[in-house]
């Protein structure tokens, strides 16, 4: 016969009206045998341990919705079911507690169905207090066990949350960064661009102090740039009056040319005089709306025009124009806005030599020696 020795255990102690803290184990027992419920009181009777009682598998499962259980000890034979099935419950919810199946009709049959149903342990009745108290002792080790790990876990997941946040911040900033970087390589590549423009422009013109010269050089190098199109040279003649001073025919009539150069000279040079960027119109709409009645002269044409300024005076105003099915390339804006200053200021240079002996080169009529 197994002994049933009446000693206190050293490992698991509490009494039933004992404090409950959240270092506490709790232990549920599901049986109606009251020997069995006196032998473990005995058995856990420490100062760590919270022991709860219930006859049936409808009492065990509302305490463990009820209360934290980190061990169930069970009798597969019970009024309303099975134990085993508690334990079986237990391991397919993944619950934390350690389960230990208690039988008083112990069988190798029924150790095997306590163990696949997931149970930890199989202890046949009587009960030996000796043996109970190891046997409890190695499931509570292995649920405190568990529990390490399990906070580990979350604690690693949090980690885990905390740096996928902290990553998607840092990819966000990235984003930000390269698109910082793009935007700033863009602007210097253009800024490069209108270096590389200017620097080109100025050697051409360079000391150049023939007005003919410095136009058809000027006019060679837009074509350059922008491929065959009509192309003209306005110099102003008055504060509000302009005059061809040079153009490249490339699409007009040998007739409709002469007219419509001085309808631009009119009309489209004194629009741009004041204007500080590039216009650039390619539709109808926007050419009527910037020219008015005159559009007519223009119409269906894609529109480039700019001032060149020195010293806030207007010297000259290019303009280019062709059909609109071939469209000027955007990056001649850029050239255009490179290249205007320089031909502004090369056409003071060239007024400051050849009047030199004028104490003011402009009038006071407001007129400008060319």
């Amino acid at each position: 016969m197994p002994r049933k020795a009446r000693r206190r255990s050293s490992v698991v102690k509490t009494g039933p009206a004992a404090k409950k803290s959240a270092k506490d184990f709790h232990v549920l027992l599901v049986d109606a045998d009251a020997q069995v419920q006196q032998l473990l009181r005995e058995a856990i009777d420490g100062d760590h341990m919270v022991l709860y009682q219930a006859a049936t598998l409808e009492e065990a499962r509302q305490r463990l919705k009820q209360s934290r259980v980190d061990l169930v000890l069970v009798e597969p034979n019970l009024s309303d079911g099975c134990g085993i099935d508690l334990a079986r419950e237990l391991s397919q919810a993944k619950a934390e507690s350690q389960t230990i199946v208690i039988s008083g009709q112990p069988s190798l049959e029924r150790a095997i169905d306590a163990i696949r149903a997931g149970a930890a342990d199989f202890i046949a009745k009587p009960l030996d207090l000796d043996e109970l108290n190891e046997r409890v002792r190695i499931a509570l080790d292995r649920q405190k066990t568990n529990r390490k790990q399990q906070n580990r876990i979350r604690r690693l997941r949090r980690i885990c949350k905390k740096l996928n946040v902290a990553r998607d911040e840092v990819t966000q900033q990235v984003d930000i960064l390269c698109n910082d970087l793009v935007t700033a390589y863009q602007e210097l590549a253009s800024q490069m661009q209108s270096v590389v423009q200017s620097s080109e422009f100025s050697a051409l013109i360079k000391n150049e102090l023939d007005l003919e010269q410095l136009l058809r050089e000027t006019l060679e190098y837009l074509i350059q740039k922008a491929g065959p199109t009509n192309a003209a040279i306005f110099l102003p003649a008055t504060a509000h009056e302009f005059t061809l001073g040079g153009y490249v025919n490339f699409d007009c009539t040998a007739d409709s040319a002469d007219m419509l150069l001085q309808h631009l000279a009119d009309v489209v040079a004194p629009l741009l005089a004041d204007r500080d960027m590039p216009v650039h119109i390619t539709d109808n709409l926007t050419l009527a709306d910037w020219m008015g009645d005159d559009v007519a002269y223009l119409a269906d044409s894609h529109l480039l025009g700019f001032a060149c300024p020195h010293e806030d005076e207007t010297l000259a105003v290019v303009l280019l124009f062709r059909d609109r099915s071939q469209p000027f390339d955007s990056d001649l804006n850029e050239t255009v806005i490179a290249i205007a200053p320089l031909l502004g200021t090369a056409l003071a240079r060239i007024i400051r030599v050849h009047h030199r002996q004028l104490a003011d080169p402009f009038e006071d009529d407001g007129e400008i020696p060319f």
